[in-house]
Formats: structure tokens, C-alpha cells, sequence
């Protein structure tokens, strides 16, 4: 990563030089010592670069994306992987943003068995992993169910 990748990363990110050293747990001196062309970025400090802007484009609004999953099925035009496993079919589907995404790996993991899935950007890069989109799945499920504990045990104010 060049001066001008590390300056583009900050500024799509929409970081100060003070927020940037903060998030990659330096000082603004280096951040602007880098920016400054006196030392090239560490490999260190692009790969948290590249992490904190997949993590970044875990927002609810960050879109558009395109959710891909594979699920058994029982379909005559999948694929027979083994008379043993039956068939997987992969799938994907365009949405506007990775809450629309989520909401539907959501709706797929209650009806389906996933085997896999994930979230990817336009140049198909991975924004949700297939074992972190599962966990956070999984932790809303969670916690809409709490949520619906907590409410049905509330007295009524009559």
C-alpha cells in the first residue's frame, strides 16, 4: 500500500488521521509520517487497513451485494454430488444492501440446511464469511427471541 492507497482507505472510510491511528491503534505521527511519503506502509498495517474496511462493509446500508449459498436440495436441475450427500444447489441473489441480504440468509437458514454462505461485493470480494454470517444470524435469532421472552413476561398496566 502506497501514500495514495493508505490516503484513499482513510478517506473512504471517512477517518481523520487521528481516527485512522486510533482504529490501527498508532499515533497521528504515523499516519501522517506515511502520508508524509517518509516511510512506506507497513504489511501490518495494510492488512488492518483491508480488515477494517471488510468490516466496514458489514453495515446494515453498505450495498449492493449479492448473498450466495448452497442448500440440499431435492431439485432436478441441481447438481448430483453423490448418490450418499444427494444434491446441492448454489444460489445467489442480488440485493441492495447487506440488511436485505441478511434477512434472507436469515429466512434460508429456518427453512434450509446451509452449507454454505456468504455475502460478496460487485468485484466479489467477501464481505460476510460463512462461518461470521452464520454467527450473526444466529445472534439475531437470539436475540429477537429474548426480546419476545422479556416482552411476554412484562405485566400489563391495566
Amino acid at each position: 500500500m502506497d501514500l495514495w492507497g493508505f490516503k484513499k482507505w482513510r478517506r473512504k472510510l471517512g477517518y481523520t488521521q487521528v481516527e485512522a491511528g486510533e482504529k490501527l491503534g498508532l499515533s497521528r505521527g504515523a499516519v501522517q509520517y506515511w502520508e508524509s511519503e517518509h516511510r512506506p506502509v507497513p504489511v501490518a498495517v495494510e492488512l488492518a487497513c483491508q480488515e477494517l474496511l471488510r468490516l466496514w462493509k458489514q453495515r446494515p446500508e453498505f450495498g449492493p451485494v449479492t448473498l450466495l449459498y448452497a442448500d440440499h436440495a431435492d431439485d432436478p436441475i441441481s447438481l448430483e454430488t453423490s448418490a450418499s450427500v444427494g444434491s446441492i444447489l448454489v444460489r445467489s441473489e442480488r440485493h441492495p444492501d447487506n440488511e436485505s441480504a441478511l434477512k434472507s440468509a436469515a429466512r434460508q437458514r429456518e427453512t434450509t440446511t446451509l452449507f454454505i454462505a456468504f455475502i460478496a461485493e460487485d468485484d466479489g470480494s467477501v464481505i460476510w464469511s460463512g462461518p461470521e454470517l452464520l454467527r450473526e444470524i444466529d445472534a439475531r435469532r437470539n436475540a429477537s427471541i429474548g426480546e419476545k421472552t422479556s416482552a411476554a413476561r412484562v405485566p400489563s398496566s391495566r
